[in-house]
């Protein structure tokens, strides 16, 4: 009878673990982006863009952790929302979304990208990273557009582009993953010490 309990609720607390991490399926990879300026100088701006065609699935991108020589202009352009000393917000609302961000040249700039993508459609969502001149006329010498770039495509994984010249893009594991991992973990744990015994 006990053994029955046991394995009863083993079997229900492992299923409690994945309907509490079923709400985090929907969530879109993160990356930390480090871009390269060191070989620049002057001002001028790191311009974000999160685009989509008419009719794409709903998606946002959420950018934190900013460092790096960062100037207090900012320049929104559609579904943008925040500031970098706390977050940006990026939606896919409008067909094109953009920050163009005061930066000062010759360092390192980072910043973390969490992206969220709602499933089905068949419409995605790029998110981009360029460098232009404090004219705002122009890309900055050694560039021709994006220096990054991340394809969002429902029910897919990303497919992420960086020039290794001016940008590192890292993959962040998703904070909410690790806790039913380690239930996972637990679970098989138990498993294994019951096997064990008997």
């Amino acid at each position: 009878m006990i053994k029955h309990l046991t394995s009863f609720f083993t079997r229900a607390l492992l299923a409690l673990a994945l309907a509490g991490g079923a709400n985090t399926a929907f969530a879109g990879p993160m990356y930390h982006f480090t871009v390269d300026t060191t070989n620049l100088t002057g001002t001028g701006y790191l311009d974000l863009t999160f685009a989509a065609l008419a009719g794409a699935t709903p998606a946002t991108a959420t950018l934190t952790h900013f460092t790096g020589a960062f100037g207090g202009t900012a320049l929104p352009t559609g579904d943008v929302g925040g500031d970098i000393g706390t977050a940006v917000t990026l939606g896919n609302g409008q067909t094109f979304n953009e920050l163009l961000q005061a930066v000062t040249f010759g360092g390192l700039l980072g910043f973390d990208a969490a992206f969220d993508i709602a499933p089905g459609g068949t419409i995605g969502t790029g998110f981009g990273i360029a460098l232009v001149n404090a004219a705002l006329d122009n890309y900055v010498p050694g560039t021709m557009g994006n220096v990054a770039s991340i394809d969002l495509m429902p029910g897919a994984p990303a497919t992420v582009w960086a020039d290794a010249a001016f940008v590192t893009a890292t993959k962040v594991p998703e904070p909410a993953g690790l806790p039913l991992f380690a239930t996972g973990c637990v679970l098989a744990a138990l498993a294994l010490r019951r096997r064990a015994r008997s």
